[in-house]
Parts: structure tokens; sequence; C-alpha cells
């Protein structure tokens, strides 16, 4: 088993790597060679509210991957992933679910930007100057070269902080926005990676030819984007079964009766495959909504462990 810590994945897994490895498994997903229960948990209110989740999946075809990801979300909880040996079930490497956790969940952006961002698209609006918002920068970047980044986060001096540090990482532009409206008005994409409960954003300043991507909620009480946002736009999923049992910002919608099922227009995986396009018109307005799926851990994961053991990586244990 080769042990992976987050300074082993960071030397070895690039976002590049990243987004095409989660491109192939929605590939996979699309043509039904993913086998994927929705996530599990089990709460633990005796531990500050906590909550311990666990996603499982195997991705065949071209990436030909089995792993479980364990999370204990809530009191500074830690993350692993286990990626199995799918012939036989034997463990191939234990390593820190936090960095494959950061990197797919942008990646994923990445691919959804590929396929429904205008093909001049520039200027980023982010919601949320934390992790996710860093990785979801340069996942957008990689696809979509950015001139500059706007960012609002609710904490004070956050945004600020952050606006320094990515911009001298990826050398982008990066500014506060003074408000939800500044970071929105101008934009050709707007992100939002923070965990609200509530809107972050009015969908009546969208503008014609805009990309929204939400990633930062999932539960089906909750809802970070309004429900003008989702009707305006022309909306795609990582999964409609996902989707329509925790993903409250179509939920939410559909209950209120602005849109109905039919409203989302198809999954990542059939733009990935071709089998319906993405963006078709430079005016119309995109979403991707996505919750997260198994397929994006295990995927990383694979590649992450074969890059390893090609530049000898981790540390080798013996059971």
């Amino acid at each position: 088993m080769r042990l992976l810590t987050r300074a082993d994945l960071e030397s070895v897994l690039t976002m590049g790597e990243t987004i095409a490895v989660v491109e192939d498994a929605f590939a996979e997903y699309a043509r039904g060679n993913v086998r994927m229960p929705l996530r599990i948990a089990v709460q633990m209110p005796e531990y500050d509210n906590g909550m311990h989740g666990v996603m499982h999946g195997y991705v065949g075809g071209e990436v030909d991957a089995l792993a479980i990801k364990a999370a204990r979300l809530g009191g500074g909880g830690k993350i692993w992933v286990f990626l199995f040996n799918p012939e036989d079930g034997a463990i191939r490497s234990l390593m820190d679910g936090g960095s494959i956790t950061a990197l797919r969940t942008a990646a994923v952006c990445g691919v959804a930007a590929k396929y429904l961002a205008r093909s001049d698209a520039e200027v980023l609006g982010l919601f949320g100057a934390g992790k996710q918002g860093r990785t979801h920068v340069a996942a957008i970047n990689e696809v979509r070269p950015l001139s500059l980044v706007k960012v609002f986060d609710l904490v004070p001096g956050k945004a600020a902080e952050f606006a320094k540090e990515v911009s001298a990482k990826l050398g982008i532009e990066v500014v506060e926005a003074d408000d939800p409206m500044s970071a929105v008005t101008g934009s050709d994409m707007v992100s939002v990676t923070a965990s609200t409960k509530a809107p972050v954003f009015e969908g009546k300043w969208l503008e014609k030819g805009m990309h929204v991507t939400s990633i930062g909620s999932h539960g089906p009480q909750v809802q970070e984007i309004d429900s003008d946002t989702v009707a305006r736009a022309k909306v795609v999923v990582d999964s409609k079964d996902a989707i329509m049992a925790e993903g409250g910002d179509i939920l939410i919608p559909i209950s209120e009766g602005v849109i109905s099922e039919d409203h989302i227009y198809a999954e990542l995986g059939d733009l990935v495959t071709g089998a319906k396009p993405g963006r078709t018109s430079d005016d119309e307005i995109t979403l991707y909504k996505s919750v997260g799926l198994a397929l994006q851990d295990v995927a990383a994961a694979e590649r992450a462990y074969r890059l390893a053991e090609e530049k000898g990586v981790g540390t080798l244990v013996e059971f």
C-alpha cells in the first residue's frame, strides 16, 4: 500500500491532470460505466454536531478504478481516500482526502466551463475566499485564461488576503469586490464556492452570456443561488439523481413552481460525450450545479496513485 500525504499529492497531481481525468470519468458515467450509490452519512450530535460521510464508487472503462472517501465533517474533521484494486479488493493507497476533494471539486467546474462558458470569457466573479475558491480559480484559468477575478466574502479581510495570495500565485489580477452586485456585474462567469444556506446574489443581476457555477452548498433545504437564476439559465448538473435527492438550488425552485424537473437540460457527461451540445449561443445564460459525486474522488485518486508510482512518491507499507 502506498501512503500519500498532502505534500505527496501536491507534488504529483496538477489541476490540469485532475481536470483531464475527471472529464474522462464523466464520459464513462454517461456511457453507463460507473457504479456509484448516493452518499451515506452518520450524524453525531455528541461531537460538535458532526457528521461522518462515505462516498463509494467504481469507474470503469479507461479509468478502471475503485475507491471510498470517508469524511468527518464539522469540528475540524479529517478526510481520507482509500483506493482499491478493483479485481481483488486489495488496498492500493491511503491518501489525504482533503487534497483530493479540493482538486476534484474545482476540476469538475473547469470541465463545465469548457463546455458552457463563452470562448472569450475572461472575467470571473467569485463568492467565497476559502480553499475551494483558490482551487476554483486555478481550474477555471486552465480552460478559460482569466484576466480578472473579483472576489467577495462576508468575513472581513478574507477577500483582500485571498486577492493578494492568488494574484501572486497565478499571475492574475485579483481584486476584492465591495459587495455582491459588483462581483456579478461586468463578469463573464460567476462562481459560488461558499457554503451558504441562502442565495448570495440576485438572478436579475445576471447579464446575457454569463456562465454560473454553484458548488458550495448541497442539501434539499439550502439554496446558494436564487430561483430567478435557475429559471433564467440553461441548467446542467453533475447527476440528475443526486440533484433530485439533495440539490436544494434546483429542488426549491421546483417546489415553488418556478421550474419543473424538465428544466434540467443535461448532465455534464452528456456534454462531454457529445450527446448534447453545451453552449449554443453567446447570449444564453448557463448554470452548472454540482453536489459532488464519488466518481470525481475515484478518478482523481487513481490518477494521483499512478503518478506517484511513476515518480516514486509516497511511503510503501507492507501488510
